[in-house]
């Protein structure tokens, strides 16, 4: 894609797509109007007869019948002014985006963006991210080829700015797409080992360290969560670590964990036919830790990030574990089985447990953990909890920049007895009632006293209808908003 500002006088831009930008409520004026009436009213006509006010999310197009030098002219809502925001901005793009397909390859935006930083990087990035399609499998559809020229015209954008807001977006929206493209392909591609190899591709190109452990690697550390999950699955496991270290003096060391089943059968306690449909997302954790490390030397943070990540199957094989198992962590604690198909956080206890053995200043993982939390706050919010409220108040500031949403769910002391065990340390699960809850509590067993704060992503990394703002499938939820609290 080709971003450029442009000084071109609006009716004279020469396009497929002209987009304009209205505020709720508003009268149309200004750029708007002087177009509308080149093209003889049509735009107020066209938005009186489809009720348009310019909420956010809502526009109309239409054909500018060569009275003008663009071919369309969409006008887009861009919600209650006094609520304007970058990321209402990021949504413009998606939406326009969204709206461009197929027939749009050159795009110019005429209404204005101020000079506040944030505001162009989001547009792009959303321009970006609602771009993005997965069909590479598909073999007989005519694939759109993309939007190819972007053009700001009377943007306010200032020009010395400009180059670096470009580059941001382009560098996080390659991260998040990338994130998507992992956790779209099917498990039959996407195995535990060909994310082990993702991982030394990235690492070799963007000069990160990496350690791949295989099975007689975990066996002498005694990883024996991740261990006991891949134990039904002919796959084997791959233990993942790539580290970024940056130039000068270190600030800090972080670890971003990510939980990676590559899919997730149930194990013994399978899982019914339509719940197992979608779970080759249920790595979109790893991904995104991918999806992150694939970018972070390029955003030069000056601390220290290691990426880990615990990738393998969960799958009813004759050798599976089984309910009453009782497992021994890498820490040295030990984990009563209560279901096979709580599998997660029994693979990250091994991960959080090593990213303790790293002495690392914060950590924070993600996984698509628990229904529970989807039943708590829907398809398109993550759950955030921790040990640490200054950390996750930066997350949670982090998501708002990022334009993903966030919500702190308590760690209630009461619950914490759902998990206590007769025979073991712990119990990997609890009552159905707090379950997003009870399992960050069961995390919080193998972090100590290091600052860490979980997102349980179950909801939004994976959307199987899309949303406004998302695609269908993966939406590479949490690359952005993880990017945003290493930047900080």
């Amino acid at each position: 894609m080709d971003f450029k500002l442009s000084g071109e006088d609006l009716l004279q831009v020469k396009c497929n797509l002209l987009v304009l930008g209205r505020f709720e409520g508003e009268v149309i004026k200004g750029p708007v109007k002087r177009v509308d009436e080149a093209l003889g009213g049509a735009l107020s006509r066209i938005s009186q007869e489809e009720k348009f006010n310019g909420e956010i999310g809502k526009g109309v197009m239409i054909n500018t019948l060569g009275k003008i030098r663009a071919e369309r002219v969409l006008l887009i809502g861009l919600g209650k002014k006094q609520k304007f925001s970058s990321d209402v901005l990021r949504k413009a793009g998606i939406f326009t985006a969204k709206r461009a397909k197929p027939f749009s390859e050159s795009i110019a935006f005429g209404f204005a963006v101020d000079g506040k930083k944030e505001n162009a990087s989001a547009l792009i990035e959303g321009i970006m991210l609602g771009g993005y399609e997965f069909n590479k499998y598909k073999t007989n559809d005519k694939k759109w080829e993309g939007i190819k020229n972007v053009k700001f015209v009377s943007s306010g954008i200032r020009e010395r700015n400009f180059k670096e807001d470009l580059e941001y977006a382009s560098i996080i929206s390659e991260a998040t797409n990338f994130a998507r493209d992992l956790i779209n392909e099917p498990p039959v591609v996407l195995t535990p080992t060909k994310l082990s190899e993702t991982a030394k591709e990235i690492a070799l190109k963007e000069k990160l360290e990496c350690k791949i452990f295989g099975k007689e690697e975990m066996e002498k550390k005694g990883m024996g969560g991740l261990l006991a999950v891949s134990r039904g699955s002919d796959e084997p496991p791959k233990f993942i670590h790539l580290t970024y270290k940056p130039k000068g003096s270190i600030k800090k060391a972080v670890a971003v964990v990510g939980k990676g089943i590559t899919f997730d059968s149930g194990g013994l306690c399978i899982k019914p036919r339509d719940s197992m449909r979608t779970m080759k997302g249920d790595m979109a954790g790893a991904a995104c830790v991918l999806g992150v490390m694939k970018v972070i030397s390029r955003l030069k943070p000056p601390i220290k990030v290691h990426g880990l990540i615990s990738a393998t199957e969960n799958m009813p094989g004759a050798r599976a574990y089984k309910p009453d198992d009782i497992i021994r962590a890498l820490n040295g604690k030990t984990i009563e089985v209560i279901d096979t198909d709580a599998e997660g956080r029994i693979v990250l206890s091994d991960a959080l447990s090593y990213a303790m053995e790293l002495k690392v200043d914060e950590i924070v993982d993600l996984a698509t953990l628990t229904g529970a939390c989807v039943v708590a706050l829907g398809d398109y919010t993550a759950g955030v909890m921790g040990n640490n409220e200054r950390l996750i108040n930066r997350i949670i500031k982090a998501a708002k920049l990022a334009g993903e949403k966030v919500w702190q769910l308590p760690m209630d002391d009461e619950l914490r007895k759902e998990i206590e065990s007769d025979v073991a340390d712990v119990k990997n699960v609890g009552s159905r009632f707090g379950g997003a809850i009870t399992a960050a509590m069961f995390l919080e067993k193998f972090v100590g006293d290091t600052p860490w704060a979980h997102l349980d992503i179950a909801g939004p990394a994976f959307i199987e209808k899309g949303g406004e703002w998302y695609p269908k499938g993966a939406t590479g939820f949490g690359v952005r908003t993880i990017i945003r609290y290493l930047l900080s």
